[in-house]
């Protein structure tokens, strides 16, 4: 048992060191374990140890919390004032104060005071003898340098039309070109097919290429069918005004047939020939409608 020697508090707990009370360092005495007796002739007393209850602390039923957190203060921005005005008024001012500088300059210009130039007409004395063959001769000079005519070239003569006895033979030996162009291909005839044609030639979609080009075409096709028919309808031949140029227009309508590929149709066909030394060939060739492909 320990006890305080200041305030005379006594504890059991042997661990403290130190009284609650007052803090003072504790003393250590015997433990009694049964109270002291005291024999006198009138009465018992009798010593129990001393109980110390904890403090505790309780603070005040009243006590708030009257703290409050502030609001926050907005700041309005400043509102910029618009020089819209302002700009307009000095650009106004500006216009009006040169407009007004311009009307006084004009006024000036034109109120300027103009001087009168006296010219002397005569030069000359009026007794002067006057050289007539020198005025002549100035006459004439400026006659000598008059600019010459120019000349007007004459419009060249439209050439003149084919007369309908050119136009018939025409159209027979393009005619006969055609024939011939059938013939030699329902005969499989490559070469005398190729005469037909003009060294280059405007062929169908490939535009302009040379005969080796057509030769590989014709060929192809002379291989794959062993039958090759054409059926030619409505021959139209057109020539132009030189007589060295003409179109031949027509239906087409073919039968190819070959071991085992078929191929029919009708189309609506254009050949383009020119007479080249002496001789019409193929220039163009090409499809102006398709009737029906099977």
């Amino acid at each position: 048992m320990k006890h305080c020697p200041k305030c005379q508090t006594s504890y059991t707990d042997d661990s403290l060191k130190f009284c609650l009370q007052d803090g003072m360092p504790l003393d250590e005495f015997p433990d009694q374990s049964s109270p002291t007796v005291a024999f006198d002739t009138d009465s018992e007393t009798v010593v129990s140890p001393k109980r110390v209850e904890p403090i505790r602390f309780e603070p005040p039923s009243s006590y708030q919390n009257d703290w409050q957190p502030s609001q926050p203060v907005i700041v309005q921005p400043a509102v910029k004032k618009s020089n819209t005005t302002a700009i307009v008024l000095l650009t106004a001012l500006g216009t009006i104060l040169l407009l007004g500088l311009g009307g006084i300059g004009a006024w000036l210009y034109f109120n300027k005071p103009k001087t009168e130039v006296a010219v002397n007409v005569n030069t000359a004395p009026a007794n002067r003898p006057v050289n007539s063959n020198a005025a002549n001769n100035q006459t004439s000079n400026s006659n000598s340098l008059a600019p010459a005519p120019t000349q007007t070239l004459a419009p060249t003569p439209p050439q003149p039309a084919l007369k309908p006895e050119q136009i018939k033979a025409l159209t027979k030996d393009v005619k006969n070109v055609v024939d011939e162009w059938k013939s030699s291909s329902e005969n499989l005839d490559l070469n005398g097919h190729l005469s037909q044609y003009a060294d280059t030639v405007d062929y169908y979609k490939g535009g302009r290429v040379g005969i080796s080009k057509v030769r590989a075409d014709k060929q192809s096709a002379f291989e794959q069918y062993d039958s090759i028919n054409f059926n030619i309808t409505n021959l139209k031949v057109t020539p132009d005004a030189s007589g060295e140029k003409a179109t031949a227009v027509f239906d087409k309508e073919w039968t190819f047939e070959g071991a085992d590929k078929y191929s029919a149709g009708k189309v609506q066909q254009q050949l383009t020939l020119n007479k080249i030394k002496g001789k019409w060939l193929i220039t163009g060739e090409k499809d102006l409608k398709i009737y029906y492909v099977e």
